[in-house]
């Protein structure tokens, strides 16, 4: 193979990518009407309620702290520390949800027609790859052995690309649900940095306040003044109760604000935006992991 075929070879490649993109931006439109309206929406929010009822109380909690913490490493990584980048990746976003799993091995399977085996499922087969077995020029690359499989599976880590795409509803979620609960902080208390806990245990030491000035031997007016200054205790099982009562009303709005987000978005368009750039952020990858891992090996069998 020469130099001159080396360019061929290459540009045939290209020539197949730019298709199988063209063929996942054509199934943008059926794939959000499948998969994000409210019916879909109810229905895989269903299958995984029970497991992921603990994972939206604290994807809550860690958002603002998770975000405040890439934010700080940002800076330095901005200023030239580029080891600063690989940090940022180690930071959780939060718990996955069962519900999330599931719309990222949709998107690999469905939108992107990419492998992804989860659990006991088969993988799908590779769009790409079948392409270009079908390319009257990398087809025979392909059956002679130049070309492997493994090789061009390689060409673009998919899963990572659907990861980091899910990533941003993950973050725009757990902070939209953490703002709920400031803001019910704010509403029932005056205190705008409240958390569950801190939401509990005021909501117990009113209770018991309550309580107590109903039954103030000069009634409950003077009780409540009474116990306004001098103020009684809480039982331990008191706050958790009421922290429990606190927890699971953060529950509901997380759930709630998951089970309304896609299909609003949807609505707006926004979900068609973001799936085309995650096909963009797909294409780029593929040219350029074409040029860095499959020219080298063209042109060394070239020599």
């Amino acid at each position: 193979m020469n130099d001159q075929q080396t360019a061929t070879a290459i540009l045939a490649i290209e020539e197949c990518i730019e298709q199988y993109v063209a063929e996942c931006r054509g199934r943008v439109d059926g794939f959000v009407e499948r998969h994000f309206s409210l019916q879909e929406t109810i229905a895989l929010q269903k299958r995984s309620l029970v497991s992921d009822l603990l994972c939206h109380p604290i994807n809550a909690l860690w958002s603002i702290p998770s975000l405040i913490l890439k934010k700080l490493i940002e800076v330095p990584v901005k200023l030239g520390w580029r080891s600063g980048a690989g940090l940022m990746t180690l930071v959780p976003t939060g718990f996955k949800t069962r519900y999330q799993r599931e719309i990222e091995r949709l998107i690999a399977t469905e939108l992107l027609d990419w492998p992804c085996a989860i659990g006991d499922r088969r993988a799908s087969p590779n769009g790409l790859v079948e392409r270009m077995k079908r390319h009257k020029q990398v087809g025979p690359m392909l059956a002679s052995g130049v070309l492997s499989d493994g090789a061009l599976r390689e060409l673009s880590d998919i899963p990572r690309l659907v990861a980091k795409h899910s990533a941003g509803r993950i973050v725009m979620l757990d902070t939209t649900a953490t703002v709920l609960t400031l803001a019910m902080g704010w509403l029932f208390f005056g205190d705008h940095s409240l958390g569950i806990s801190g939401i509990g245990d005021l909501l117990a030491r009113n209770r018991a306040k309550a309580a107590a000035a109903s039954t103030f031997i000069f009634g409950a007016g003077l009780g409540s003044a009474f116990y306004s200054v001098f103020p009684p205790n809480p039982s331990f099982w008191q706050v958790m109760g009421a922290t429990l009562i606190v927890w699971l009303s953060v529950t509901a709005m997380s759930l709630l604000v998951g089970l309304l987000s896609d299909p609003c978005l949807k609505r707006v368009g926004f979900q068609h935006a973001r799936l085309n750039m995650l096909i963009d952020a797909v294409e780029d990858c593929l040219h350029r992991q074409v040029r860095k891992r499959l020219k080298p090996v063209l042109r060394q069998l070239a020599a």
